[in-house]
Formats: C-alpha cells, structure tokens, sequence
C-alpha cells in the first residue's frame, strides 16, 4: 500500500472514531418533550407527567412552559424495568373507585327494580283473584273430582295441559271450605267428557254435566 493509501486510511479511521463519539455524545444529550416520551416509551403523558411528580424520572425546565426529558431516563419504562409501573395517585385511586361505587349502585338498583315488578305483578295476582263466598255457579274442583271418584292425580294432568278448564279464587263454601279451585258449567262439561269412560267414573244425579248445567255438585 503507498503512503497515500495509508494516510487516507489512516484519516477514515480518525473520522469514523469522530463521527461514532459525536453519535454517542447526541444520544447522551438528547432531550425529548413529555409527549415524545409517551410516544417513544409506549405510555400515557399521565403516566410521565406522575413520574416526574414521583421523583422516578428526571426532567429539566430549559423555560417555564417547556420541560425536556433525557432519552437515558426513559429505560425505566423498559419492560422488566423494576420501575416500570408508576403507582397511581390518590386523585385517580378516587376517582377509580367512585366508578365502582357508581356502577355498584346502578346494579343494587336494578336488582331492586326487578324485585319491585315482581312483587307488584305477584300482589296484582292476588288482587284479581277474586274471594268471599264461593258464587252459586261454581263448585268446588276437590268435592266434583271425589263425587265422581276421579283420581286427582289424573285430574292433575289435565289442569297441567289445559284441557280442563278451571277458575282459581279464594272462596268460602257454604259449610265454611277454603275453596281456591272451582268449575263452571263449561268446566263441569269438561270434566264429565274426559273421565266418564273411565272404569271407576261414578256418575252423579246431575249427570250428563252439559254447558248449562246449573247444579253445584256439592251434596
């Protein structure tokens, strides 16, 4: 290699310690507003503005309204930094649990509600069922399905399905009876079209129970 040769290698050498010392130098002296450190650190500029309010990461005020970062600082927002996480403060522990405490509340209140229209729909239910004594045109389910010795339990079935038509009331019959099931004559009609080919059917004076049926059935 010539003189010249060695000399210009000798100069690239130089320069590029120069160059790489002069890159070390700016990134070691680089300085970043808050919003580029949230941007360059993967958080909120919450997050850094609690930081440096913490003492966990160190800021420099060139002017009143301007606040500079060094880039260095950033690492302990690194993940597995051990100061990675900046506690909370107490404003935002408050207002985190005012949250809860409010959503808390539109629950126990829509649980309250639920409970307020069930028990309106129950009391309702009850106030139509109607009661006193029990109206001449009924008779008392229990004392037809015993006259005509009908099994309740089959009885059960038919009441269950709907093809046995039945009235539900609070009424007193005329021996002092709580009575809460009771037929019609439509009913009574029913009841005699679906049990009178049963084997053990009893029929009654009153027999075959029509839609005008007028007779109690009680005796």
């Amino acid at each position: 290699m010539t003189r010249t040769g060695i000399a210009s290698s000798h100069l690239d050498t130089v320069f590029g310690r120069k160059e790489d010392q002069n890159r070390k130098q700016e990134c070691e002296s680089l300085y970043v507003t808050i919003t580029e450190a949230a941007h360059r650190s993967g958080v909120s500029t919450k997050t850094i503005q609690r930081a440096i309010h913490a003492g966990k990461l160190q800021a420099h005020y060139p002017q009143p309204n301007r606040c500079e970062i060094d880039v260095t600082e950033l690492s302990v927002f690194l993940p597995g930094h051990v100061q990675l996480r900046v506690q909370a403060t107490p404003e935002d522990r408050l207002v985190e649990l005012e949250q809860r405490v409010q959503h808390l509340e539109y629950l126990v209140q829509e649980l309250l509600s639920r409970q307020e229209i069930t028990q309106l729909k129950q009391a309702t239910k009850r106030q139509e069922r109607p009661t006193g004594a029990l109206p001449k045109q009924f008779v008392s389910l229990l004392v037809f399905t015993r006259l005509h010795n009908v099994v309740e339990s089959t009885m059960q079935v038919h009441m269950d399905l709907g093809v046995l038509p039945i009235k539900r009331g609070a009424w007193t019959d005329a021996e002092g009876r709580e009575v809460t099931l009771a037929l019609d004559a439509k009913g009574r009609a029913a009841f005699y079209q679906l049990y009178r080919h049963l084997p053990h059917f009893m029929s009654c004076p009153h027999c075959p129970h029509g839609y005008q049926d007028r007779v109690s059935g009680q005796g």
